[in-house]
């Protein structure tokens, strides 16, 4: 066989079966599944104490390299331990479909609700953190976002959703929806959940120009987190993008594994008070995901 041939079969067989490794995966189902991984820790542990692995924009599956950061669907993520999500709805003539920036989803809040609750019925000690944020332009509206909101959780059930400005322990949040409200109720109504950002501390520079640089404050934050207060949230964001420098799947390929390792190292954990929260990536690996739960019984 020609040589050129030959190079050409192995960047073909890198695309087709490269995508899948510990710590990122651009595949359709994760290697690993772990659905029921809180049922194991006791109820009295404060949510904001747990280590949880999350997604960034949860569902951009659309829109091309730039807007795409996931690839596993709703219910492979969370089989696969993932339990905190990025919801972002454009408010569109009183609907809330899902966008990223201009990127259409295909899907809107109630399908995402009704695919939770059909989670939480099957896995009830289970509990989700939902940020929910407002995106894009609103177009064409008889009322505000926070009413669209409020119609679409009356419609699934208020009890699916813990209603609370504060975070709860896991005993209080099972078989629940627990959302972190990135929008202001503006008097209209009781909050939803916990203000987002609130008081927590959350490191998300989504403007990446050199992964290094990007890297440095990840690590950073998950060493501030580990020394942090148990009772507060914490929130390291390692996903980016760069118009022209990386996309999130290209940045993700470099952060990934490099999170993976940063959990991986025992001296990381010396002394700590508490454990590293919530890590909330694009494209994950299943074994990045199962490490970050692991980290809840280091």
């Amino acid at each position: 066989m020609d040589r050129p041939v030959v190079l050409l079969l192995c960047v073909l067989g890198i695309g087709v079966f490269g995508d899948q490794n510990p710590a990122f995966d651009r595949t359709e189902i994760p290697s690993v599944t772990w659905p029921d991984w809180m049922s194991y820790l006791p109820d009295h542990v404060p949510l904001s104490a747990l280590a949880i692995p999350g997604t960034h924009d949860t569902m951009a599956f659309f829109g091309g390299p730039l807007a795409e950061c996931q690839s596993w669907n709703l219910i492979n993520q969370y089989n696969s331990g993932v339990r905190f999500l990025d919801i972002r709805c454009r408010h569109y003539q009183d609907r809330l479909p899902i966008f990223h920036g201009v990127s259409y989803q295909r899907m809107d809040f109630i399908q995402v609700l009704t695919d939770t609750v059909n989670f939480l019925t099957e896995h009830p000690r289970e509990t989700i953190l939902m940020r929910l944020k407002e995106e894009y332009e609103p177009y064409q509206n008889t009322r505000s976002f926070y009413q669209s909101v409020d119609e679409v959780l009356k419609q699934i059930g208020e009890r699916w959703f813990f209603r609370s400005d504060r975070l709860p322990t896991l005993g209080e949040a099972r078989g629940k929806v627990v959302i972190l409200q990135n929008f202001p109720s503006r008097g209209e109504g009781p909050d939803f959940g916990p203000p987002y950002p609130g008081p927590m501390s959350i490191s998300d520079d989504y403007q990446v120009s050199d992964d290094s640089v990007k890297w440095a404050e990840v690590a950073r934050h998950l060493t501030v987190t580990q020394n942090g207060d148990p009772e507060k949230a914490y929130l390291t964001y390692c996903s980016g993008t760069h118009w022209l420098l990386y996309t999130p799947e290209s940045l993700a390929r470099k952060i990934n594994p490099r999170v993976l390792d940063y959990l991986n190292l025992k001296s990381s954990f010396a002394s700590r008070r508490r454990s590293v929260g919530v890590v909330i990536m694009d494209f994950p690996g299943a074994e990045l995901v199962r490490r970050i739960v692991l980290d809840n019984w280091a």
